[in-house]
């Protein structure tokens, strides 16, 4: 599922974390710092005007095109004169905030640079302890394809006819010896696992194995919170539930990202001693973005119409999608080959993503963007996929 630079800058860093987690954490600060103004600027029209509607709309890497909290923006303005100072007050600060708000102890929470480096540390645990991932064909490839990498053993589980995860095949694969990865919202499809049916899955089998459930959009499905599954980290399962501030909290830039998880898990992959430090702007952007809660509601909103929008345009394209999506994107049967579709796309001033998901080659993920960008790629869409 590997991307060029072109398509996806910010998983990049995903996929080849192993390569890129000596750079460590400060140097990424200023870039992250100007990125997240710089985006802010851009987009916010009701302060300095209209955005560039000639611009590269930028479809394909599930970025919040909204922007950040302006209060995560002063937070981090606050904080510039201080950046010479390490981080560990202030990211035991945040580990406390995060652990209050998400009901558990400070020392089952790990807060890294993004998403990224626990779901590498989750395969890097499963080698140290000898286990098989089971996770579906069709899922995010943080955690299986590192886990490849390090020569973990992967099993694959076929999805549903809906393209949705089949948690009864995964069951079916549960032995000693195995650990589960589980994305919900699933990425790329969008869908959610039936909060009841994850529900059971879990209160049977994160007793008998680990688990691993990825919640990066979870925040922004129409059930929030019912999905949550923080519950079986308080039961003391071996469970661990990861978040990240890239996605909702528009922080994709600053690398943000925690896991919930038992104090002993924790205390393993820390050890590991690669969870490198987050950069001190990050940190005080994230306290502030998770207090504000009035603009995790605005984006909750705006996502949703965002994607309403999506939904709208593969509707009039005659397009199939993966069926109520609850991301940030869709998942769109192009009839055409996906590489084909992007650069034809990317042609046409719009960025989509190309030859991923090599399961579905003539399928591709779509993400939320301002209205002109969506209306730019229903325009170009059209245009291409009309004449084939």
């Amino acid at each position: 599922m590997s991307d060029s630079l072109l398509e996806e800058p910010q998983n990049l860093s995903r996929r080849n974390w192993l390569k890129m987690a000596g750079l460590g954490a400060s140097a990424m600060s200023a870039a992250g710092f100007i990125s997240a103004c710089a985006q802010q600027s851009a987009e916010a029209a009701d302060a300095i005007g209209e955005p560039d509607k000639d611009a590269l709309a930028i479809l394909s890497s599930n970025e919040n095109p909204f922007g950040p909290s302006p209060k995560a923006i002063e937070a981090m303005k606050g904080e510039l004169g201080n950046i010479y100072r390490y981080t560990y007050p202030s990211l035991v600060k945040l580990g406390e905030q995060i652990a209050a708000k998400e009901d558990v102890s400070p020392d089952e929470v790990i807060i890294a640079n993004g998403s990224t480096p626990l779901l590498a540390t989750f395969s890097l645990w499963a080698k140290q302890n000898d286990k098989t991932i089971i996770t579906s064909a069709l899922t995010y490839e943080g955690v299986p394809r590192v886990a490849e990498a390090f020569g973990v053993p992967v099993s694959y589980t076929p999805t549903k006819p809906d393209l949705g995860y089949d948690l009864e095949a995964i069951a079916a694969q549960v032995k000693p010896g195995t650990c589960v990865y589980l994305c919900n919202p699933n990425n790329p499809t969008g869908k959610t696992m039936d909060p009841a049916e994850l529900d059971a899955f879990m209160d049977e089998f994160s007793a008998k194995v680990p688990v691993f459930v990825d919640e990066a959009y979870l925040d922004m499905a129409d059930d929030f919170p019912a999905g949550v599954m923080t519950k079986y980290v308080r039961m003391g399962r071996p469970v661990i539930v990861a978040r990240t501030f890239s996605k909702i909290y528009a922080m994709a830039g600053q690398r943000v990202g925690y896991a919930l998880l038992p104090t002993d898990m924790r205390n393993e992959m820390m050890g590991y001693g690669h969870l490198s430090n987050v950069n001190k702007l990050g940190i005080v952007a994230a306290s502030a973005a998770l207090a504000d809660t009035a603009y995790f509601e605005e984006m909750r909103l705006k996502t949703k119409l965002g994607r309403e929008k999506l939904i709208a345009m593969a509707k009039d394209l005659g397009r199939p999608i993966a069926e109520n999506p609850q991301g940030s994107f869709i998942y769109m049967d192009l009839g055409m080959n996906n590489a084909e579709f992007a650069a034809k796309m990317l042609e046409k001033g719009v960025r989509v993503v190309g030859a991923r998901w090599s399961e579905k080659p003539e399928w591709t993920r779509i993400c939320v963007g301002l209205d002109h960008e969506i209306e730019k790629c229903h325009a170009a869409a059209k245009d291409i996929l009309t004449s084939i």
